[in-house]
């Protein structure tokens, strides 16, 4: 006996259907067809449980479009939007938000922590190049965290397929202010590695603190380049040290990127000696790796 496919497979083709409604955000001919699906099997949680869901979200999001539109209401419903597990119907959702937030003004300047931006959204729906923009443009603004911004648009950049220009902006974030970067959101696997590893590997360091060493692990493990056109002065470095006013591992890569100078370019033995023993004196383990790595004896 020959299978009637249509009628063997009626529920899914319609519920296939469905989707394709949402994704026109025909919502009310996607909830009639959820419907349809819901009288006539009801053993079928899936309808029961998407036409829910369609009543639920159409309605908020009609009640958004109609009154004024406040980034906290916006926030709370990507909050809820956690609990949407169908892709299509998560789908319309989230580009429904970003054309809600585009409307508001300076929207790319809107930040609620942890990640709620204009970026992030649009990093949901897979537009990787927009995202990037969004979080350079929310870098033009003094009052959010620029470590944290550096490292997002990174992250929009490893996404999009260019991982390899996202690690001079990553270094960056990571030099400048390590502090706020989002390194559990990092989405680099390079960068990744590195985290872990510095992690593992630095005794008595916190969290916070081995952000801040990363640009000297990344350069030990070949990850990050070291400025060595412009390398700093020692006397300057040696002044700042004395009066406390740079934190040690932004210094330490300062120091490297001299010593490295000396070694390589410059060739000056008796400033490189004067640079290496302010590197001992400021962290002797990290030290030890460095110059395991000069002689070629780091594993």
């Amino acid at each position: 006996m020959q299978l009637d496919l249509f009628t063997d497979n009626r529920a899914n083709i319609l519920l296939s259907i469905a989707d394709e409604y949402l994704l026109a955000q025909d919502f009310e001919s996607a909830l009639s067809t959820c419907e349809q699906v819901r009288d006539e099997y009801p053993d079928n949680r899936q309808a029961a449980g998407l036409c829910a869901a369609i009543k639920t979200w159409h309605a908020e999001l009609a009640g958004l479009e109609s009154a004024d539109c406040h980034p906290e209401r916006l926030n709370e419903m990507l909050i809820n939007l956690g609990s949407v597990s169908h892709p299509p119907l998560r789908a319309v959702i989230m580009e429904s938000l970003v054309k809600l937030l585009q409307a508001l003004p300076a929207a790319d300047h809107i930040f609620i922590p942890p990640r709620f931006h204009l970026g992030h959204l649009l990093l949901e729906c897979r537009r990787f190049a927009e995202a990037g923009r969004s979080f350079r443009k929310a870098l033009w603004s003094s009052n959010l965290e620029r470590g944290r911004f550096l490292a997002w648009t990174a992250d929009a950049m490893t996404l999009g397929g260019n991982a390899d220009a996202a690690v001079s902006l990553y270094l960056q974030a990571f030099l400048e202010d390590p502090a706020t970067v989002d390194i559990h959101f990092i989405k680099h696997p390079a960068i990744q590695k590195l985290h872990q590893h510095c992690s593992e590997n630095a005794d008595g360091i916190d969290d916070d603190g081995v952000v801040a060493w990363l640009p000297v692990w990344g350069w030990l493990q070949g990850l990050f380049p070291l400025p060595l056109q412009h390398p700093p002065l020692f006397d300057e470095l040696e002044a700042r040290i004395d009066c406390e006013e740079s934190p040690l591992p932004q210094l330490w890569y300062e120091l490297l990127t001299l010593a490295e100078h000396l070694r390589t370019l410059l060739r000056d033995d008796r400033q490189m000696a004067a640079v290496r023993r302010l590197m001992k004196r400021l962290n002797e383990e990290i030290f030890t790796c460095y110059m395991q790595k000069i002689r070629g004896t780091r594993p």
